[in-house]
């Protein structure tokens, strides 16, 4: 099976989610904003720790929709590893540190059966 690496940059939006929350409890506090150095902190936190900061751009910091969460817009790089299979090249890995490569089937899997509804911000 023949394997290509491709390097490819997504753009992590989060609005009212677990980032948004993990982003009021790396500081967020009572009349102090949220600073795009904490929000990097925050969503490296978020993403095990594995993500060295310089592959985590925060485009803008944003006031959420209450006083206690913030939208976050951010990049994130990722390297993904593709597989040419029956159906055309399907991407199979995500590699998140130096040579750790996990699997896109759990991922994938879980966005597909959380799709939100109209209206729905991801608060808890």
């Amino acid at each position: 099976m023949n394997r290509r690496f491709w390097k490819v940059t997504f753009l992590a939006v989060a609005v009212g989610s677990g980032l948004a929350a993990a982003a009021f409890a790396a500081g967020l506090a009572a009349g102090r904003q949220l600073s795009a150095r904490e929000a990097q902190q925050v969503l490296q936190r978020a993403l095990g720790g594995r993500y060295e900061r310089d592959r985590i751009r925060i485009r803008r910091v944003l006031p959420g929709f209450s006083p206690g969460d913030a939208i976050v817009e951010a990049q994130v790089e990722a390297t993904f590893k593709l597989a040419r299979t029956a159906r055309g090249w399907e991407a199979t890995e995500v590699r998140i540190a130096d040579r750790d490569w996990r699997p896109l089937a759990a991922l994938t899997r879980e966005l597909s059966q959380s799709q939100p509804t109209e209206g729905a911000t991801g608060a808890p």
